[in-house]
């Protein structure tokens, strides 16, 4: 059997979630199928990176025709995202598409700040086709959650791709669309030397270490952690909050875009930079994450209690349950409830400076809470590891079958909205889509 992950995102030595994610879905399948040649289909040049797995072929495309003639020499290709030259390999190849963001929400939130507002509505609408398109052409959905399973399953009833001899098929639907977390490496964290302490300017041994644990999206409130380290300043000089990265690999956000622009000027006139809030330039490489997650005493991750966190997953949490750092966290997402269940640190309600100011206090400083939310995440790690959580992918790569419509039925379909979303990206002239 041969199976292909496509990423649509870079892998190399940096490399942000959906990089991660196919790199190591790639991997935890070679070892989940040892008797599969699995490659790892990875975009342009982006340096050189170790393979996920030893048996996991490289293989570099520049182009979505590339990403074709590589693809269909596999019985199985794994993407986010495919590129419409892929409806080509319908009834040839099985594709599994993973649906582990809310793609529609999130870019309902990106074109607020990349899109003028008299195309807004229509640049929406070629993306919604666009997921319409891709949700025809999967043989096979995985997402992080059963919510964003709901959500999914919604969209396959309304674009008629349950009819009643799919459902007959498989009435739980789990052979169509099944629960893939975003997983964390078995292996214990493994820093290579200090990242923080005594490294960056006026962050010293001693002090007291929070991290911002990935980049600054539009659906981030950093305002509201400024404002509370703003409070925290006076009684806690030593009190240091790192942001990890603001340069991201696929070019979504950056250092001028949106709110990154609107963070760092914030600390800045809060008088916080360099001082107590710290900004990381460029993005870390991969493999020297574990120093900074080694030093952090604990992590803040605060959103808004909207749409998008009724179905994110907050993929930046999953490395923090693996080193065992305390999380401050707003409410909303699934893994938040969890946070806040079991405990694995303390949430807080949107938009409350004190609240955050006070749950950073407590976890700093009530060593037996702490100690009792370490040793909760240490055990939610084991259940995420990659090679538990690819299962359901494992075996319908295995199967050598799909439950859902044969492809002579799906093809037109498909065709359909594919030209749809043409069509409507054109007439607004959009921009291509972030990170794909």
């Amino acid at each position: 059997m041969k199976i292909a992950v496509l990423s649509r995102a870079a892998v190399g030595p940096q490399m942000a979630s959906p990089g991660v994610r196919a790199y190591q879905l790639a991997g935890a399948l070679a070892r989940a199928l040892p008797e599969a040649e699995v490659t790892l289909l990875v975009p342009g040049d982006r340096g050189e990176v170790a393979p996920p797995a030893k048996t996991v072929r490289l293989q570099r495309y520049d182009s979505n025709a590339d990403a074709l003639f590589f693809a269909r020499q596999h019985e199985v290709v794994i993407s986010r995202n495919f590129p419409p030259q892929f409806l080509r390999l319908m009834g040839r190849t099985r594709l599994a598409l993973d649906g582990f963001t809310p793609l529609f929400i999130e870019w309902m939130e990106l074109s607020r700040r990349d899109i003028l507002p008299k195309w807004r509505r229509t640049w929406m609408a070629s993306n919604r086709w666009y997921l319409n398109f891709q949700l025809t052409l999967a043989d096979f959905i995985f997402c992080a959650d059963d919510r964003q399973r709901d959500l999914w399953i919604g969209m396959l009833m309304a674009l008629d791709l349950v009819p009643p001899s799919v459902y007959a098929r498989d009435p739980s639907l789990r052979r169509y669309i099944d629960v893939v977390p975003y997983g964390v490496p078995a292996a214990p964290l493994r820093p290579k030397g200090p990242a923080l302490r005594g490294v960056v300017p006026g962050i010293e041994p001693g002090d007291e270490v929070i991290l911002w644990n990935g980049g600054i999206t539009e659906w981030n409130d950093t305002e509201t952690l400024l404002r509370a380290m703003a409070e925290l300043a006076g009684r806690r000089p030593r009190l240091r909050l790192v942001f990890m990265g603001i340069n991201h690999p696929d070019f979504a956000f950056g250092p001028n875009a949106g709110v990154t622009r609107q963070t760092i000027d914030l600390a800045r006139e809060l008088g916080l930079e360099g001082r107590s809030v710290f900004f990381r330039a460029g993005w870390v490489p991969y493999h020297e994450i574990d120093s900074y997650l080694a030093e952090a005493d604990l992590s803040v991750c605060l959103g808004y209690e909207n749409l998008e966190s009724r179905f994110a997953f907050r993929t930046r949490y999953v490395d923090l349950f693996r080193a065992r750092v305390p999380l401050v966290c707003t409410r909303g997402d699934v893994l938040a409830e969890r946070v806040e269940r079991d405990p694995l640190g303390i949430t807080v309600p949107e938009r409350d400076p004190a609240a955050v100011a006070a749950a950073i206090e407590r976890l700093l400083d009530d060593a037996d809470f702490r100690e009792r939310c370490r040793a909760n995440l240490a055990r939610v790690a084991q259940e995420l590891s990659w090679d538990a959580v690819v299962e359901p992918l494992a075996a319908f790569c295995a199967s050598g079958d799909s439950v859902a419509l044969p492809a002579r039925q799906r093809l037109p379909r498909a065709a359909a909205r594919a030209g749809m979303y043409f069509a409507l990206k054109k007439a607004c002239k959009s921009p291509p889509l972030h990170g794909l």
